[in-house]
């Protein structure tokens, strides 16, 4: 998987060492990872990439938090 496009970090101003990366694979697969675990990879949908963000927008995961 050495072919995988990374954005930049996602990183909270919470000043910790974890930070959010999505990347895509060579067939635009999107792909998650945190950057203290960067073999776990979390390989999703662009729909189900899509509805993750629409429901983070909404505040459907702030009890996650």
């Amino acid at each position: 998987m050495n072919e995988i496009r990374w954005q930049a970090p996602l990183c909270g101003g919470d000043g910790g060492n974890s930070c959010l990366q999505i990347g895509h694979t060579p067939d635009d697969t999107p792909i998650l990872r945190e950057t203290t675990h960067p073999d776990e990879l979390i390989r999703t949908t662009p729909q189900g990439l899509r509805n993750l963000i629409e429901a983070a927008k909404r505040g459907e995961l702030d009890h996650l938090l």
